[in-house]
Formats: structure tokens, C-alpha cells, sequence
């Protein structure tokens, strides 16, 4: 079943400081048999530092960078990523995105497979069923 979503009208939470970010749970296992491989979350990190923990999954995660610039760290490498910036970290994998710029950052993740009930579990509060 074909789909189409206004990312606009999901709510976001603002994670506080020092990760001071705002995360949308746009579709997850619970939104229908159709979206049960995969997870698809958007993250704005706010001008000057916003950024993420430096986190794991337990499942592969897929990070487009749609807008701004700052930098990567994992691997034990910083790495500078900017709009059109794809960053692959495999399940497991500790990983960080940091925003330099004046501006907004935002990230689009794809987890896959979905992630686990207990990590969605910790999202919830981001969306309104």
C-alpha cells in the first residue's frame, strides 16, 4: 500500500541538553503489516553543537543528511558530512553527528531491520497515535 505522509504535521519532542535536538517517529511496526522491516525517524539538531549521543543500535541505521553540515564520529574518525552526506552505521556500531553550522541540521534514518520494541518504546512519546 502506497503511502503519503506531511512530515510537517508529525509531532517532535525536544531532546534536552547536552543533546539538544528534536526527534519525529514517522513510521514504525505499529503503523501496519506494510512497515514492519524497517524504521524511518527525522532528527533536526539545532545550530551551533546540536548534535546526537554518541549511541549503538541494535540494527543497521541508514543517515541522509538533507540539510547543513558539521561532522561524523565513529570508527574512532571524525569525518565531515553536509547536505547530500550518506552515513552507514551497522548494528552495533558507535556512532555521533554533530551540527557546526548556524543553522538547523536535519537527518533522515532509516533503521534496518525495524528496530526493536523496546527502542520504539522510547520514541513513543514522540508521536501522537
Amino acid at each position: 500500500m502506497m503511502r503519503i505522509l506531511d512530515c510537517t504535521s508529525v509531532p517532535s519532542k525536544v531532546v534536552p541538553e547536552p543533546y539538544r535536538r528534536s526527534l519525529q517517529l514517522v513510521l514504525d511496526k505499529s503503523d501496519g503489516k506494510d512497515v514492519q522491516d524497517f524504521t524511518f525517524l527525522l532528527s533536526t539538531l539545532f545550530p551551533y553543537e546540536g548534535k546526537t549521543d554518541s549511541h549503538v543500535h541494535p540494527v543497521d541505521e541508514l543517515i541522509y543528511i538533507v540539510s547543513g553540515y558539521g561532522y561524523s564520529l565513529g570508527g574512532g574518525q571524525k569525518t565531515p558530512v553536509k547536505t547530500g552526506t550518506m552515513v552507514y552505521a551497522s548494528a552495533g556500531e558507535e556512532h555521533q553527528i554533530v551540527n557546526e553550522s548556524n543553522e538547523t541540521m536535519r537527518l533522515l534514518c532509516v533503521y534496518i531491520p525495524a528496530l526493536p520494541d523496546e527502542v520504539i518504546a522510547k520514541f513513543k512519546g514522540y508521536r501522537k497515535k
